[in-house]
Order: structure tokens, then sequence, then C-alpha cells
């Protein structure tokens, strides 16, 4: 009987999930790469958002605060320019109650460029 009842709320809990699943928030370019020696990263990202319905929805950037508002009526595309030395958080709220619908992240990774050795005609096979 305990079974019964686990698969049932499983089952309660996987349907109350699909209405938090019904907006996308995505980024281009989720990825920004910078030299080992630079301290920022500074791009200009597309972000895309949409949604099921027609409520109105607040962009929200980790450490710099509100975006923009907007309603999601046939989806919302903005551009924003950031500068971050780390991972950067991006998220929507729903504007009536506060609460997060969507959020992704951009990631900020620091690469050395890789030295090519010359072998000034020494090299065998």
């Amino acid at each position: 009987m305990k079974r019964l009842y686990l698969i049932l709320f499983s089952i309660f809990l996987l349907g109350t999930n699909q209405g938090v699943l019904a907006a996308e928030l995505r980024i281009t370019p989720s990825l920004c790469a910078v030299a080992e020696d630079e301290e920022l990263c500074s791009i200009s990202v597309t972000v895309d958002f949409q949604a099921k319905d027609d409520n109105e929805y607040c962009l929200i950037v980790s450490g710099r605060g509100l975006v923009s508002c907007f309603s999601a009526k046939n989806g919302r595309s903005l551009q924003v320019y950031v500068s971050a030395q780390e991972d950067l958080s991006f998220e929507v709220t729903n504007s009536a109650s506060g609460l997060q619908v969507a959020q992704t992240t951009l990631k900020v990774a620091k690469f050395r460029p890789k030295r090519h050795q010359r072998r000034y005609g020494w090299g065998f096979l």
C-alpha cells in the first residue's frame, strides 16, 4: 500500500513540475573565453525567453540587478552587454509573484594560448 502511495505522489510531483518547465531561457553565446592575462570577459549576449502564457516577467543578471521587464507573449529576445570575471547567472522571474521561472549561466573560461615549438630543421620524422 505504501508503494502505491509513493508512486501516486511521484506522479503528482512530475505533473506539478511540468508547469515550472513551461518557460525556457537561452543565452547566445553561453561561453566567454578570455586569455589568461585578461581580467574581464566583455561580451554582448542575446537572451531569448519563451513561455506558454502571457504573464509579465523580469530579467535579472546576478550582481547587476534588474535588466528589463516584459510580456512573454510570442517570446522575447534582448541584447545585453555584460562584463564579468567569473560565471554570470541570468534568471527570469514572474513580475507579480517574484518567483524564479527560468535560469541559465554564462560561463567564463580562461585559457592559455598554445605556443608552437620551432625545431629549426632538427626534427626527425
